[in-house]
């Protein structure tokens, strides 16, 4: 509408200048014409360049983060330094376990910004979309040919993941996997001594406590044991090796 307004004020200010033959009334109509010309013109300029008759609007979508490892032992989130700057990354992650291929946060800092916290429920991913909006329907029709509506400003997002999440980069990831490969043997081996161990000493302790344990009391705590030291042994392990990649 305002586009159509100043070429309708600029068809006007033309006319009255060469069609009025009194110098007085050209030069009054004239005047108004240009000013009104001036005043649109100004306005266009300002919805283009200040967002004139607009305001910013924020939409938020909170999703489950999922682990980009192939191995359900990893849980990692991905990222992937831009220029030599560590302060501008893109992240890699998946929002479902079934997604093929990862998604990916835009690399333009003026787009984008991350976010990496720590909690203790579900690993999430919340994205604050921010964008420009006109006021009101009238604003709309005035300036709405420019077909700015609904402009994208900038995405926050925000990566809630667990403490026994790692947040690596690339490079790191390929040699963690590496590492991974080359020491699974000795790694496993190394897991059934811990393991033993642990489960030997529970029960020399449970025993000990209650000498009555009954066989299938010892079972139940040979396999709760089994199962703690299984995770203990593969978090200290893989923490050797992240320490190693770092």
């Amino acid at each position: 509408m305002i586009i159509i307004a100043i070429i309708v004020l600029a068809i006007l200010l033309f006319i009255s200048m060469v069609s009025l033959s009194k110098p007085l009334v050209r030069t009054i109509v004239s005047l108004i014409f240009a000013a009104l010309l001036v005043v649109s013109i100004f306005f266009l300029t300002a919805n283009d360049r200040d967002h004139f008759g607009m305001k910013k609007v924020s939409t938020t979508t909170t999703t489950d983060l999922v682990s980009v490892s192939p191995s359900s032992q990893m849980k990692l989130l991905l990222y992937q330094d831009v220029g030599t700057s560590s302060k501008n990354r893109v992240y890699i992650y998946k929002t479902h376990k079934v997604q093929k291929k990862s998604t990916t946060t835009n690399p333009d800092p003026t787009k984008a910004a991350n976010t990496v916290k720590t909690i203790t429920g579900t690993p999430k991913v919340t994205t604050r979309t921010v964008r420009w909006e006109y006021k009101n329907d009238s604003y709309k029709l005035w300036f709405g040919i420019a077909n700015n509506d609904h402009k994208f400003v900038k995405r926050y997002n925000t990566f809630a993941i667990n403490k026994d999440w790692l947040t690596l980069s690339s490079q790191q990831a390929k040699k963690l996997q590496k590492l991974v490969t080359q020491n699974s043997a000795k790694m496993k081996q190394d897991g059934q001594t811990y393991v033993t161990a642990a489960v030997k000493t529970a029960l020399a302790a449970g025993l000990k406590q209650d000498p009555s344990m009954s066989a299938e009391q010892q079972q139940a705590l040979a396999k709760t044991t089994t199962t703690k030291a299984t995770a203990a042994y593969q978090a200290q392990a893989m923490a050797k090796l992240v320490a190693q990649v770092k």
